[in-house]
């Protein structure tokens, strides 16, 4: 018997934290339930550095950017 029980996936604005340059910065992140991760193929705009592999910070929600 297969379950399906996947979470939808939101893709919300937010800030993460580059490793390479150590600042935080403007990314797209993904949601599922209470797990967060940064979409792939993302590069921050300060040294132009991979943001796959970046913390999650904040996420800004649909309603409080209205």
């Amino acid at each position: 018997m297969k379950l399906n029980n996947a979470l939808p996936v939101e893709a919300l604005p937010g800030r993460v934290h580059c490793y390479l340059c150590t600042h935080n910065v403007a990314a797209i992140v993904l949601t599922r339930g209470s797990a967060r991760q940064t979409k792939p193929g993302q590069s921050c705009p300060r040294c132009k550095a991979s943001l796959d592999s970046s913390y999650a910070l904040e996420v800004f929600s649909e309603l409080t950017a209205a």
